[in-house]
């Protein structure tokens, strides 16, 4: 599974060049090969997505109520601060995953409507 706090930093991104790079040269291979590797690495990533949720949602319920002294007041207005950046950096990672998926269709696309069976680019204009 992939870990959470790579998916956050990005070092998970897919890398768009292969895909780029496959569609270019009608590489029916490479092509494969990605379109094969993609479900997973989607099922993978909406786990641990999932997983960050659950633990941001449980973390909040968890959160005492706020108590009286200035020492409780500003630990939990700490904790509330963490989990609301917890919460960015996962709706950070869903924009770059849907910019990912909208990159990988666009291109699958490309490749569906320019490339022949034999694997050469069409000169269709």
């Amino acid at each position: 599974m992939i870990a959470l706090a790579l998916l956050l930093l990005g070092v998970t991104s897919p890398d768009p060049a292969p895909l780029r790079t496959a569609v270019e040269a009608c590489d029916r291979g490479a092509m494969t090969t990605l379109a094969r590797a993609e479900p997973r690495r989607r099922a993978e990533w909406a786990e641990a997505v999932y997983r960050e949720q659950r633990a941001i949602a449980a973390d909040r319920a968890a959160l005492a109520p706020a108590t009286a002294s200035p020492a409780g007041q500003a630990t939990l207005a700490s904790a509330q601060q963490a989990l609301s950046a917890r919460q960015q950096q996962l709706e950070d990672a869903r924009a770059v995953e849907r910019a990912w998926r909208e990159f990988y269709d666009e291109y699958r696309i490309d490749f569906l409507a320019s490339c022949s069976p034999a694997g050469k680019k069409r000169d269709d204009g």
